[in-house]
């Protein structure tokens, strides 16, 4: 059978923050990295193959179980049943993988759940050797006017510190951030050519989002493998380009630059999602109507302050249509209100400072 061993990198343009389940963040875990390319997998298969992906429960936790599914032949014969008779009938297969996805097929499990697993059925990847680069930032060195509110009593630096430094990792009021992620990738060989092979080459020229807990802290990511390509500095045409290839990407994800600012202060902005702008609340009502139910992210997502080689400061707004969060695309109008806002602000915080 065989299996294929790749090495993945993830090259940061904007550091990620991320933490466990105890909002612990002392590393990056096997985990974690499987549950963002499961994520991405799911919205290349549900988007551009057009095809059925996993089941979700009212909280967006997948709820796939192999146990449930049945064939569609009316006998409602289960996997095993199936499974047996694939076996004692010899058809020409190729190898034994090859077997499971026939009858997942007749069976209707999702490929998302073949390959990253569901209950009753095991992951066909797996992550080994992984190694990052990490940044230390001090609370002293963050901005905790962002994100902001228009309401002046909103406490962002109560809640920043509460979600990043409130707990046993960070006593040293210390986040750490990850950079240029790479990690070997093992999957049978049949898994890799039928469904992951294509899925790498897809998202090779384009910037998806890694990484975040709490609202804050989700990277810029360049994902590739090793030696597809030569991996060079991402510049601004990249950016730009990236996730032009696609009509229906277009649908997906937008990333606008905020640029020429202004902004002497040597503080780090970290990158949030928009739904903790609007956590008041008297804002609930304003909330629900344009971005859905409080709780669930935004598709608004403000990426780290960036300064570059020459000394300039950007900053993007990002408006990522998450295709399973059941929210309402966000209008264009808001999108560019925010945009404006966000502007003024780092102007003006700049303006402050010198």
């Amino acid at each position: 059978m065989g299996r294929k061993e790749v090495t993945v990198k993830l090259e940061t343009i904007t550091p990620l923050w991320t933490g466990d389940a105890w909002l612990q963040n002392k590393k990056i875990r096997p985990s974690s990295l499987i549950g963002s390319l499961r994520f991405w997998f799911s919205v290349y298969w549900k988007v551009i193959i057009n095809k059925n992906t996993e089941k979700l429960n009212d909280k967006n936790v997948i709820a796939d179980d192999l146990r449930e599914f049945k064939d569609l032949r009316g006998k409602k014969a289960t996997f095993r049943q199936i499974l047996f008779e694939r076996i004692a009938k010899r058809e020409d297969y190729k190898c034994f993988d090859e077997v499971l996805d026939d009858v997942f097929e007749e069976l209707g499990l999702p490929v998302p759940s073949r390959l990253f697993g569901c209950t009753g059925w095991k992951s066909r990847v797996d992550i080994r050797r992984i190694s990052y680069k990490e940044e230390e930032i001090e609370s002293k060195n963050l901005d905790f006017k962002f994100p902001f509110s228009k309401d002046s009593k909103f406490n962002t630096e109560f809640w920043i510190k509460k979600s990043l430094f409130n707990n046993e990792n960070n006593n040293e009021n210390k986040v750490v951030l990850y950079k240029n992620i790479e990690f070997t990738l093992k999957a049978p060989n049949y898994w890799w050519d039928r469904y992951l092979s294509d899925f790498f080459s897809f998202y090779k020229d384009k910037i998806i989002l890694v990484g975040g807990k709490l609202s804050f802290g989700f990277g810029m990511v360049k994902m590739m493998i090793e030696g597809s390509q030569e991996i060079q500095e991402i510049n601004e045409q990249e950016i730009n380009e990236s996730n032009k290839n696609d009509a229906n990407w277009n649908d997906i994800i937008r990333m606008d630059k905020i640029e020429n600012i202004k902004y002497e202060k040597q503080c780090n902005v970290l990158g949030y999602n928009f739904r903790y702008f609007l956590r008041r609340e008297e804002e609930k009502k304003y909330r629900e109507k344009n971005f859905g139910k409080q709780g669930v992210a935004s598709s608004i997502y403000v990426s780290n302050l960036i300064r570059d080689s020459s000394n300039h400061i950007y900053i993007y707004l990002i408006n990522f249509n998450n295709p399973f969060s059941g929210n309402k695309n966000l209008s264009e109008k808001i999108f560019n209100n925010y945009k404006e806002l966000l502007n003024e602000k780092l102007k003006s915080e700049g303006d402050r400072s010198v």
